[in-house]
């Protein structure tokens, strides 16, 4: 049960702008889910294969900080050591997901925007309203 906290302690739920272009949208790779749960538990770094939105194609690691979930969006939000800050990665467009147990790091403070909501704070919301 206290993994389950934890992992949904790093989940955040917000709205997809109507600006956004959807047409491109793919399936995630099935290894994400077991990859994302090894890294999000025991603080691992993950290692994968990114393709950008004009199809450029890198190798990421980055330590796994949040999942936005923005409907029908999903999304990594990473700190990126080389880059000195926070990625955030469409989780269609990533493939070849590795949790790197030998490794580690800090948990950080993730700033989003205030249309963004913590899991945690939707479940208390909704229990909030349906008291009597």
């Amino acid at each position: 049960m206290k993994d389950l906290r934890n992992f949904l302690d790093c989940l955040h739920i917000g709205q997809v702008s109507p600006l956004q272009d959807l047409s491109d949208m793919g399936r995630m790779d099935p290894d994400l889910l077991p990859a994302f749960e090894r890294a999000f538990l025991g603080r691992h770094l993950i290692r994968f294969d990114y393709r950008d939105a004009k199809g450029r194609k890198t190798r990421r690691e980055v330590e796994p900080q949040a999942m936005l979930i923005l409907p029908p969006l999903w999304y990594l939000v990473g700190w990126d050591q080389t880059r000195d800050d926070f990625r955030h990665f469409r989780m269609d467009r990533i493939s070849n997901p590795v949790a790197m147990d030998d490794t580690g790091f800090r948990r950080r403070h993730v700033p989003f925007e205030d249309d963004v909501c913590p899991y945690s704070e939707l479940q208390s919301e909704r229990r909030s309203s349906h008291s009597w």
